[in-house]
C-alpha cells in the first residue's frame, strides 16, 4: 500500500504517509517504511527550504 501511494503523490513525509495508510496505529509501525530504502524501492532526500525536513 505503501508503493501505491508513493506512487500517485511522488513525494511525502513519514507522517504524511502514516496518516494516509495507518493512523490508527502508532506511528513507530509507520516508521518501519525505512525497510523499503534498504530494498532501494524508496530514496530519502531532505528539502532545505522547509526546515530540513525529509521526504
Amino acid at each position: 500500500m505503501a508503493l501505491a501511494v508513493l506512487a500517485q503523490y511522488r513525494m511525502a513525509a513519514t507522517e504524511h504517509m502514516h496518516q494516509v495508510i495507518a493512523p490508527s496505529v502508532r506511528i513507530e509501525r509507520t516508521r518501519r517504511l525505512a525497510r523499503l530504502r534498504t530494498e532501494g524501492l524508496v530514496d530519502r532526500i531532505t528539502l532545505p527550504q522547509a526546515g530540513r525536513m525529509k521526504v
